[in-house]
């Protein structure tokens, strides 16, 4: 006789409460986001802060064995940057050996075709999902834990694939942002500022630049990010969510914008096309209309997220959603709607054009929660071909490289900067490049290099990055290419002036740091040795006597210089050039009076520095230097400049204050400080600064007139103000400088040069360009190119009131001398790579100008002297004036 249903439930629910059946630890009990938080993720005026993400995700971690939680070092304000990894259970007690395939894989060498098949057919597709990166595009990172629940209990039969197949990892990009942006909305909640801009950068160097500095990786979260991808999970595809999508679309999508960056494997594009088409699928079948492709943004510049990805032949995907402000939610109606959108046209890549309404936070997160999605169906569904690709697209390269150049590169020892020289060897390290040095001296194309020559070989997984970093960019002339982006039936040529790249197109990394080089015309055969980690030479001292020297050929000599004054010894810099036992040192050497310090602790700073210091007697007129007081400028309109400036001061050990609109109108500067530093900021943010009624009444404003008069007299009594960019029409402006801006009101059809390297000329006899070579470079983006008025061109007049205002004139100008340029763009083609248009219109003007007023001085540079703490090439300049 059969048991009875309720029997049969009443057994079964027996057994279970006394422990005999359990759930799976993955299922039982895993808490929902709201219940957590209180609300759901994406709801209206509410902002996680990554506390409250990051615990929420620690939480679920312990209740599931489908999630765990991984700590990938610090950010840089001292927070944890911890990620969530997701699979099945089966999967996640095997993650080890499932890093191991993709490394393996991606690295290529010592693999036969049997081991590869074997390890595609057992392998795992690993996916990186970041949220977060620019704080103030809130969705991506407020997705997060509403995805990782999802994957961890989602039941469908697409989720049971995914975890199959799939190993996700979440990562919330930008930890201290996350927190600094929900603090400020929540703050404002219910205000008339609730939507009001944060007054501060939300990344405390970078602010949005923290997805320009990828290849480069001067930021800890960047050096995070990119050690876990070139040398621990290898991911086959890379997701970067970001939320300004062009409005009134929704969200973008892949395919990209042109030009193409050339050092990219083609089956990265491919892949990328083939997701993009996936993504706007699932936005259509879930009614999500607005998904547009193809417009805005390139994939040209290697320093997003993504790009420095492609170079370790990872497919990486953007998407911008569509944002409003925070976690408030707007009401748009077609009418809002430029007159080119309002009649909703249908295109190949908006097929279902947005027709207005609410937008949400939530209506973000929801869209980028189907992204994430339609990714990981994508990378479950191809697992295999994705991890064959992987491997595929190393041994491509390989292979390429064994037989068609360039064959790589080789960087000489003997470099003037080997602290900068080591840096750039260990930064492409971390972007996963194999670097090697010989192991005795060898001839190339007739030069002998010595032993210890660093070896940057193309033939290898990740040659196209290196090949991207060494070689001189040429950007295409779209205008010239209608073909790769028009689209249409009949190419139409382009009439008007310049289309703009979306951000820097050159960037040769080497140029930029002042490394010397040289590319290999052949394959080099020689014994090397694998580097892990460069180290420059060891700095010490050497000889004795009553002076020590040493030069400012190492960026690390301004390290050294304020670690000496620090501990109150007394240097000078040469005012001539002079010889010590048999050396020439130039005009600028810096001279340490050896009574004023102990040599050990010379020793110990020549140490850390890894400057050479040598002792002798030196016969030369020089000038004291003392600790510089330095002011910092910033601006409650944040600016990305004063970051980056910052990041080079700390990084260099510099004490410095920042400056506030409150203390530039007090006054009396020159009693706390000798030099003010004006970042990259226009005239009005720095007098104006925020609009009184759009932001709380502390941060409104800028500082006005009576700071103006102060930044005056403190110039006139002896300080120094240094203008960057932007700045300096500021400064030209206010303090009647006798200097005119050539480019000024000048048509993007005349001149253009958008992020390029140029040749730049050095008066090596200035102090501000002391260390510098005679013919060196610059970079230069939305750069001033000043002119000094000199009154010479003028038609002569002879009435005596023009004679005797010639006469005042003349006699003004002895009294206060002319700007002197100490940079200047060079008669002759000026472009070394990237792009430019129109370059007679700047030669021979200047890029540097030291301005006397009163007795302090003006220094305006008018090109970028750091690019995003990049140019180290050209740091020299900016440290050179902190001590002028």
């Amino acid at each position: 006789m059969k048991p009875s249903r309720r029997l049969c439930f009443f057994i079964t629910l027996s057994v279970f409460l006394l422990g005999g059946i359990s759930l799976p630890a993955s299922r039982a009990q895993v808490t929902a986001p709201e219940e957590h938080l209180g609300y759901k993720p994406g709801a209206d005026f509410h902002l996680m802060t990554y506390e409250q993400a990051i615990g929420y995700f620690e939480l679920i971690a312990g209740q599931s064995d489908r999630m765990q939680i991984f700590d990938m070092g610090a950010t840089s304000e001292g927070r944890r940057m911890k990620y969530a990894v997701i699979s099945s259970a089966e999967n996640m007690a095997q993650l080890d050996r499932y890093k191991d395939i993709n490394r393996r894989l991606s690295l290529v060498r010592g693999l036969n075709e049997g081991q590869v098949r074997r390890m595609v057919e057992e392998g795992k597709t690993i996916v990186w999902i970041d949220g977060g990166l620019h704080a103030t595009e809130c969705a991506p990172a407020q997705l997060l834990p509403q995805l990782a629940y999802d994957l961890v209990t989602g039941r469908s039969g697409q989720m049971e694939n995914i975890r199959d197949n799939v190993i996700t990892l979440i990562v919330f990009a930008n930890p201290d942002g996350m927190t600094i942006v929900s603090d400020w909305y929540m703050e404002n909640i219910g205000t008339p500022y609730e939507v009001s801009s944060v007054p501060w950068l939300y990344h405390k160097y970078a602010g949005h630049d923290n997805n320009r500095d990828s290849f480069m990786g001067n930021l800890v979260e960047t050096q995070n990010m990119n050690r876990a991808t070139s040398q621990e999970w290898y991911p086959a595809i890379l997701y970067n969510q970001h939320q300004t999508g062009p409005f009134p679309a929704r969200i973008w999508i892949p395919p990209d914008s042109e030009p193409t960056n050339p050092n990219v494997h083609p089956l990265i594009i491919r892949w990328k096309n083939l997701i993009g088409t996936a993504m706007g699928k699932a936005f259509d079948q879930n009614n999500q209309p607005g998904a547009i492709s193809r417009i805005s943004y390139d994939s040209w510049y290697p320093g997003y997220a993504t790009q420095v990805a492609e170079g370790r032949n990872t497919i990486s995907i953007l998407t911008e959603t569509q944002l409003y402000r925070y976690a408030t939610p707007k009401y748009f109606s077609v009418g809002d709607f430029s007159a080119a959108h309002r009649d909703l046209t249908v295109g190949v890549f908006y097929p279902t054009p947005w027709q207005g309404g609410w937008w949400r936070l939530g209506d973000a997160v929801a869209y980028n929660h189907t992204a994430c999605l339609a990714i990981l169906d994508v990378a479950a569904k191809y697992r295999d071909e994705f991890l064959y690709d992987k491997y595929r697209m190393g041994r491509d390269t390989i292979e390429r490289f064994e037989k068609e150049p360039p064959y790589g590169w080789i960087i000489p020892p003997d470099q003037p900067d080997q602290n900068t020289t080591a840096l750039l060897v260990n930064r492409l390290i971390l972007n996963g490049i194999e670097i090697y040095t010989a192991e005795a001296e060898f001839y190339h194309d007739g030069i002998l290099y010595p032993e210890g020559s660093y070896l940057i070989p193309t033939s290898q997984p990740f040659g196209l990055f290196a090949k991207n970093m060494f070689e001189k960019q040429d950007y295409p002339d779209l205008r010239k290419y209608a073909h790769l982006w028009q689209g249409l039936v009949s190419m139409e040529q382009w009439e008007g002036g310049p289309l703009r790249p979306y951000d820097g197109v050159g960037w040769t990394l080497p140029l930029q740091l002042g490394v010397q080089y040289r590319p290999m015309s052949k394959p080099l055969d020689v014994d090397k040795t694998r580097v892990e980690q460069a180290e420059a030479p060891a700095g010490r001292v050497t000889g004795t006597g009553g002076q020590f020297v040493f030069t400012h050929s190492d960026n690390h000599s301004f390290k050294t210089l304020y670690l000496i004054l620090k501990e109150g010894g007394k240097v000078s810099w040469a005012d001539e050039e002079f010889t010590l036992e048999g050396t020439k040192y130039p005009k600028g050497t810096f001279i340490i009076e050896a009574d004023s310090i102990s040599q050990r602790l010379l020793g110990r700073i020549a140490s850390e520095t890894g400057v050479l210091l040598r002792g002798g007697g030196v016969q030369a007129e020089s000038t004291p230097l003392k600790i510089p007081r330095i002011a910092l400028y910033k601006s409650w309109t944040a600016s990305m400049d004063a970051g980056w400036i910052t990041y080079i001061l700390d990084q260099f050990g510099y004490e410095y204050h920042p400056l506030t609109n409150a203390e530039v109108k007090t006054g009396n500067l020159g009693d706390r400080f000798d030099v003010i530093v004006l970042a990259d900021q226009g005239a009005s943010q720095i007098l104006n600064g925020h609009k009184k009624g759009t932001i709380p009444p502390d941060y409104a404003g800028g500082i006005g007139d009576e700071g103006v008069e102060n930044l005056k007299e403190f110039v006139r009594k002896g300080g120094s103000l240094i203008c960057n960019k932007s700045s300096c029409g500021f400064a030209v402006s206010n303090f009647k400088l006798p200097v005119t801006n050539v480019l000024e009101g000048v048509g993007s059809e005349e001149f253009n040069c958008p992020g390029s390297i140029l040749k730049m000329d050095y008066d090596i006899n200035h102090p501000l360009a002391y260390g510098m070579p005679a013919r060196g470079v610059g970079y230069f983006s939305g750069a001033q190119v000043f002119e000094i008025d000199k009154d010479e061109d003028k038609e002569e007049e002879t009435t005596e009131k023009v004679i005797k205002e010639t006469k005042e004139k003349t006699e003004k100008a002895a009294e206060k001398p002319l700007p002197k340029a100490v940079a200047k763009y060079p008669e002759e083609k000026l472009l070394l790579s990237g792009w430019m248009i129109g370059d007679d219109m700047i030669r021979d003007k200047a890029a540097v100008l030291d301005a006397p007023v009163g007795e302090g001085k003006v220094v305006l540079f008018g090109f970028n002297v750091h690019n995003r703490a990049q140019s180290y090439a050209t740091f020299k300049l900016f440290f050179n004036a902190l001590y002028y």
